[in-house]
C-alpha cells in the first residue's frame, strides 16, 4: 500500500502529488470538501502537473514492504499491489463530484484528453510498481457506482472512460499481472466490460448487484471477491460475533460452492475497518469459513 500512498492517495491524509489535500476519517481518506483545483474540465490543463515517477520513491516503499519477504514466502503467499484512485475517482477529487458527472456529459472530448494523459501517469507508476514489487495481483481502484446503479449510464463510462481504462488493465495484464478491479456499488451493468478488458477479479462485490448470477455466467472467466452484506447488521460497529459468524456461513453456502469466490468481510469497529485496525471477531470468522467452504 505504500507505494499508492506516495504516488496516489495518502492513507493517513494530507496533499497529494497532485497537491489535493485528503482528510482522514475511521472508513478512509476522502477529499477536502468544499476544496477543488477547477469547476471546468476544459481548464485541466492549466492546473494539472503531472509528478515526476522519479520522484515519489516506489522502489524505497518496495524495499520497506517487502522486508524479509523471501522467495519461498513468495511460494505461498501472493503479492498484490493497490493502485488507489482511479480515472473517475482523480477527476472528482480535482473537480469534486458535481462537476465531474456534467463534465462527462458536457464536455466528453475535454474528459477524453483528461483520461488519456491520466492513464498514461497511471500506467507510467504500475510498471514500476510490477519492476519493484513483482506483483501476482495489481489492484485497481476505481469505484463507478452507487448502491442504486452507476454514477454515469453504461453508455458513457463505455465511450468517455472505458477506453483510457483498458489501456490501463492491458499494460498489467501484458505483464503476465493479474488485475483486480475494485468497484463498490451497483456495476453488474459493467461486468461484461470488466470481463472483456481481461480483469480477472472484480473486489468489493456487494449483495446490490446479483453475485450468483454473475458468479455462474463468467465462471472460468472471473473470480467475484466481496460477498458480505455490507449493509446489513454484521457490517454495523459492535455487531455481536454471532452475527458475523452467521453472515459468513451464509456467504460460505451460497457464493462458496460455486469455486470462483473469495469472501471479503467487512467489519467495522470504532477504529475503522476492522481487518486494517485489528479485532477480537476476526478469529471466529476465519475459522468459520474453514469449516464451512471445504472443496
Amino acid at each position: 500500500m505504500l507505494a499508492t500512498n506516495n504516488t496516489d492517495q495518502p492513507w493517513q491524509g494530507g496533499k497529494d502529488p497532485f497537491g489535493v489535500n485528503w482528510i482522514a476519517t475511521a472508513e478512509g481518506v476522502i477529499p477536502e470538501s468544499g476544496k477543488i483545483l477547477f469547476d471546468d474540465i476544459a481548464d485541466w490543463k492549466k492546473y494539472v502537473r503531472f509528478p515526476d515517477v522519479d520522484s515519489l520513491g516506489i522502489e524505497q516503499m518496495a524495499q520497506i514492504e517487502l522486508a524479509g519477504f523471501t522467495d519461498e514466502k513468495r511460494k505461498e503467499q501472493p503479492v498484490a499491489v493497490f493502485n488507489a484512485c482511479g480515472l473517475f475517482e482523480r477527476m472528482a477529487a480535482f473537480m469534486g463530484f458535481e462537476n465531474t458527472l456534467c463534465a462527462l456529459i458536457e464536455d466528453p472530448d475535454s474528459c477524453h484528453e483528461f483520461f488519456a494523459a491520466m492513464a498514461d501517469y497511471k500506467i507510467a507508476c504500475i510498471n514500476r510498481y510490477i519492476d519493484a514489487y513483482k506483483p501476482d495481483v495489481i489492484i485497481y481502484f476505481d469505484d463507478l457506482a452507487t448502491a442504486r446503479g452507476m454514477f454515469m449510464s453504461p453508455k458513457t463510462y463505455r465511450e468517455v472512460i472505458k477506453p483510457y481504462h483498458k489501456r490501463i488493465v492491458e499494460a498489467v495484464t501484458s505483464r503476465g499481472v493479474i488485475f483486480n478491479q475494485h468497484t463498490c456499488g451497483k456495476c453488474e451493468d459493467i461486468i461484461e466490460d470488466y470481463v472483456e478488458m481481461g480483469i480477472k477479479i472484480w473486489d468489493a462485490a456487494q449483495v446490490c448487484n446479483d453475485l450468483e448470477g454473475i458468479l455462474t455466467k463468467y465462471h472460468g472467466r472471473l473470480i467475484v471477491e466481496g460477498g458480505w452484506d455490507t449493509s446489513g447488521p454484521a457490517s454495523y460497529i459492535g455487531a455481536p460475533v454471532e452475527v458475523i459468524i452467521e453472515e459468513t456461513k451464509r456467504c460460505a453456502e451460497q457464493y462458496g460452492k460455486k469455486g470462483n469466490f473469495i469472501l471479503f468481510p467487512v467489519i467495522m469497529n470504532e477504529k475503522g475497518h476492522a481487518f486494517m485496525t485489528g479485532d477480537e471477531r476476526i478469529p471466529a470468522l476465519i475459522m468459520t469459513w474453514n469449516q464451512v467452504n471445504k472443496l
